[in-house]
């Protein structure tokens, strides 16, 4: 079962969905993907939303397309 929290890139706030990661992790993996926001912000297509997985992320994106996201 994942959780869901948000966080804000371009003024967006972006739903992040975390994804089987251990609870004592979660306030470091989300610091790690807020600290990634220039190069979230940088990104052609409007992301959507985000799964955070302990080492990397997956970017959704408007027109559908996926991107996957090593955060560490």
């Amino acid at each position: 079962m994942s959780q869901i929290c948000c966080i804000r890139v371009n003024e967006d706030s972006i739903p992040v969905n975390l994804v089987g990661t251990d609870q004592k992790l979660i306030p470091f993996l989300l610091s790690v993907l807020n600290s990634q926001e220039a190069l979230l912000s940088h990104w052609k297509d409007k992301i959507i939303s985000i799964d955070l997985f302990s080492a990397d992320a997956i970017l959704y994106f408007k027109n559908g397309r996926r991107a996957r996201m090593p955060i560490f």
